[in-house]
Formats: C-alpha cells, sequence, structure tokens
C-alpha cells in the first residue's frame, strides 16, 4: 500500500514538474492554468498507475504519457497544437536528461548498471532529478530567462517553413524514442541522444526569437 502511494505521488510530482519547465522556458504563468495542470496531472498519475504492472503497455506508458498531455493542452488548456507538442517535448526532454543524469551519479558511485541503479535508487533519482528541475525553472523566472514564439492563439494555423517542419520532426523523434526510455541500455548515448533533442528545440526557438525581432 505505501509503495503503491509513493508511485502516485512521484508520478504526480514528475508531471508538475513537467509543466513547470516547460511553462517557464516560454513564460506561461502556472497561476492561469493551476485548476488544469492539477486535473491533468491526476488523470495521468492514475492512467501510469493502473497500467504498471502491465508488462505489454509498460514499454508504451512513456508515449500514452506524453500523448495524454499534448491532447489535454490542447483540448483542455486551449493551447495551438504545436504549441502544446512543443511544450510537452521541452517537459518530457528536460525531465529524462534530469533524472538520467542523477542515475548516471548512482551509477558511478556504486558502479552497477542502470536497470541496477534503477531498482535500488529509483524514488531518489526522480526526486532529485525532480527537485533539480525545480530549481532550474526557479532560476529560470528569477532571471527571466524564457522564449515569447508560444502563441496562446489555439486556432492558429501553422505555417509551412523549414523551421516549423523542423521543429515538428524534431516533436516526432522524441515521441517515437520514447517508447526506449524503460530501457536504456547505454546511459551516455541516451544522454547524448536527449541533449542533442532539448538542445534542437531550443535552437529552433532561438532562431524564432531572432526572426521575430527582426520583423
Amino acid at each position: 500500500m505505501m509503495s503503491d502511494l509513493l508511485y502516485a505521488v512521484m508520478s504526480l510530482m514528475d508531471g508538475i514538474t513537467i509543466f513547470m519547465f516547460a511553462f517557464a522556458c516560454f513564460k506561461v504563468n502556472l497561476k492561469d492554468y493551476w485548476k488544469e495542470i492539477v486535473m491533468t496531472n491526476i488523470l495521468i498519475s492514475i492512467g501510469t498507475f493502473l497500467l504498471k504492472d502491465n508488462e505489454y503497455i509498460l514499454g508504451f506508458v512513456p508515449v500514452l504519457c506524453f500523448v495524454s498531455l499534448v491532447a489535454s493542452l490542447t483540448f483542455y488548456f486551449r493551447i495551438k497544437w504545436r504549441s502544446s507538442l512543443k511544450l510537452a517535448a521541452y517537459g518530457f526532454a528536460a525531465q529524462i536528461i534530469s533524472q538520467l543524469s542523477i542515475a548516471l551519479i548512482f551509477m558511478l558511485i556504486d558502479k552497477i548498471t542502470f536497470a541496477e541503479a534503477s531498482q535500488a535508487y529509483g524514488t531518489f533519482i526522480q526526486l532529485i532529478g525532480n527537485v533539480f528541475i525545480i530549481t532550474l525553472t526557479m532560476i529560470l523566472k528569477q532571471k527571466r530567462i524564457w522564449f515569447t514564439t508560444m502563441s496562446h492563439d489555439y486556432n492558429f494555423k501553422i505555417k509551412i517553413n523549414r523551421i516549423n517542419i523542423y521543429s515538428i520532426l524534431v516533436s516526432i523523434v522524441i515521441i517515437v524514442l520514447l517508447y526506449n526510455v524503460n530501457s536504456v541500455d547505454n546511459i551516455y548515448l541516451a544522454l547524448c541522444f536527449w541533449g542533442i533533442c532539448l538542445l534542437n528545440l531550443m535552437y529552433i526557438d532561438i532562431k524564432k526569437e531572432r526572426n521575430e525581432s527582426y520583423d
């Protein structure tokens, strides 16, 4: 019972930190969406809890969470679908990098594999990783470091240009590779991949930010 409760709480915390980081990157006020954030995270947490013992679906849980988050941002938060995709990609990529980095520290200290570290220190990895993301979010907000390229107009029609197509492709790659989050073989390769994904997303928005400033 206690372990189930802990799993649900950590799952809820994971979801909240994803929202915090993604919203902070684009100057979205958490206070404007706190009800939606709580409700969405509760529903996703309940879903992951019910699926956690299903071996056939377990590998797809990160993908299902990602899709559920994008759907919630689009239809419940009323944020345009492309921005929803980008917000979810930012949050997931940052959280995965954070938790993989903490796992790597435990691996190096105890000289164990990723699977062993996840089994022995799974809750601590989640907790420390989430605390790091929350701290980073607070720093971004305090330093006023954010993008302003996300529109809240959910009726916005996507422009077919190179940078928007590139942005969508990167997000799709992130969705596809989420399937392998639960089966990391080479943590260095995984960190490198997710780091590249996040840097690419940031590059896209830095490029858009500059382009809009010249208009």
